[in-house]
């Protein structure tokens, strides 16, 4: 009989919280999320409530003081920084609310910059095949300052699947988009989940993105209400 993968994220028991001048700030509480291969779930609240902390926990960029993260089967709260960094590279693609492109690289460099990141080798034709894929071939040897908000967006997705990730994070992936290109992203992601049998987990207060979702989860003191 054949395994049962493990799920592209599984959070356990999350507890966060930071230190500020009028005491300690709980931030996440017990957390407990799962997303699955190819499933959408959309991650509301409202501003300070923990969403960004919660995603950055989940990549590996935050420690959080207690509970168990897994990317696939790696648990990285408990992996040493080497193996940390090595899951992160090899199962996870990440979005930022602000795209964080560089401004001196043509959008195709950018996007080369995804595998770069990992350790992979620059692969061209993989490089173009995600810009085709997403809408963007012709922007290929532009730079961002000659591209819309909607290119960019679109741009910071393909460095993020460059590197064919099992698990996508997208923090308020639409915050700096019009309707068309929000419209846009939106299919983007349901593509994305469906196609490239992507697991994503999206922080948004967009509600835009809400007919995408398999799941609507809120974020509330510190713990999911699916």
């Amino acid at each position: 009989m054949n395994a049962v993968p493990a799920p592209p994220l599984h959070l356990c028991g999350i507890e966060k919280s930071f230190a500020e001048p009028s005491g300690t700030l709980r931030v996440l509480d017990g957390l407990d999320l799962t997303v699955q291969q190819s499933e959408i779930v959309v991650l509301q609240g409202p501003s300070g409530s923990g969403k960004t902390t919660l995603l950055q926990i989940a990549g590996g960029l935050l420690h959080a003081d207690a509970g168990t993260v897994r990317l696939c089967d790696t648990d990285i709260s408990s992996a040493s920084e080497a193996d940390r960094t090595a899951a992160r590279q090899r199962h996870l693609g990440f979005v930022f609310q602000h795209f964080h492109l560089l401004d001196a690289l043509t959008v195709e460099d950018n996007v080369a910059l995804g595998l770069r990141l990992k350790r992979q080798p620059v692969d061209r034709a993989r490089v173009a095949e995600v810009l085709d894929r997403l809408g963007i071939a012709s922007k290929a040897r532009k730079l961002p300052r000659d591209i819309s908000g909607g290119e960019k967006q679109r741009t910071a997705f393909a460095r993020a699947l460059v590197g064919r990730p099992d698990l996508l994070l997208a923090d308020e992936p639409t915050s700096q988009l019009d309707s068309h290109a929000t419209e846009a992203i939106t299919a983007l992601l349901a593509e994305i989940a469906r196609s490239w049998q992507v697991a994503v987990l999206v922080a948004t207060h967009d509600v835009r993105l809400h007919p995408i979702a398999n799941r609507l989860c809120r974020l509330s003191q510190g713990k999911i209400d699916a």
